[in-house]
């Protein structure tokens, strides 16, 4: 994997975007070795996923050459559907993996960047930090979850105005609209800490939670509370052979 970093310490697996000469401008290759990557800790034994970006800057969006490269390789239309499909595949499974997701962020998320950091669970950055969709700018929509994801995130009003206005947030004010869990000058120190906090509580605790609140979002109550119990059971079970 040229253009993705995977490293695993002890339960702890970290993705790095790898291109820092274009500031983690997403091309092919790239998400070719993060889907790659993410199979890879999907089957490992890790307990934790943090997603950084190598150099000064998280990612920079999608790298515009990606998008004129399709319109020299046959049908375009065909192209962007295959693009767009390998792309949310990504989303999904981000969303999905069992264990949860730090996404350590610095100096810029923008488009699909701030995609790929709402994807993960918990958000952390350095201050100063900016967040903003691009898309609009050049006539598209964000479709790398980004209109599911961030109303429930930061509320409707909001997302609407991120999306429509392509406003950009601070990582000051994205701790205060829930975007961002905390900000730390010292990044790596941050996501050691946010790794103690994560790894203080019973793996199979936080894979249950997490299952249950991803699906909460498109089942009814009643049907949460019974999965709910469920896992509750599992968890007291579990729990009782530890004492």
């Amino acid at each position: 994997m040229e253009k993705v970093k995977l490293l695993f310490d002890n339960t702890v697996a970290r993705i790095s975007l790898n291109r820092p000469e274009k500031k983690n401008a997403i091309d092919q290759q790239m998400l070719s070795d993060l889907r790659k990557a993410i199979d890879i800790v999907k089957n490992s034994s890790a307990k934790v996923l943090v997603l950084t970006g190598e150099g000064d800057t998280f990612c920079s969006g999608l790298d515009r050459d990606l998008l004129l490269s399709l319109t020299q390789k046959g049908n375009l239309v065909d192209r962007l559907e295959e693009l767009i499909e390998f792309v949310q595949k990504i989303i999904i499974d981000l969303r999905t993996i069992r264990i949860p997701v730090i996404a350590a962020v610095q100096r810029y998320a923008i488009g699909g960047g701030l995609q790929l950091a709402i994807a993960a669970d918990i958000r952390i950055a350095t201050p100063g930090t900016i967040f903003y969709l691009r898309e609009p700018e050049f006539g598209i929509i964000p479709d790398m979850g980004a209109l599911q994801i961030l109303p429930r995130l930061i509320g409707d009003g909001l997302a609407r105005d991120l999306v429509f206005t392509r406003r950009q947030i601070t990582a000051e004010e994205g701790r205060l609209i829930g975007l961002v869990n905390e900000i730390y000058s010292d990044l790596e120190k941050g996501i050691q800490e946010y790794v103690q906090k994560i790894l203080s509580v019973p793996d199979y605790t936080i894979s249950e939670a997490k299952r249950i609140i991803e699906r909460s979002w498109y089942t009814s109550l009643e049907e949460s509370l019974k999965e709910n119990k469920d896992a509750q059971i599992r968890c007291i079970k579990r729990a009782l052979k530890m004492i």
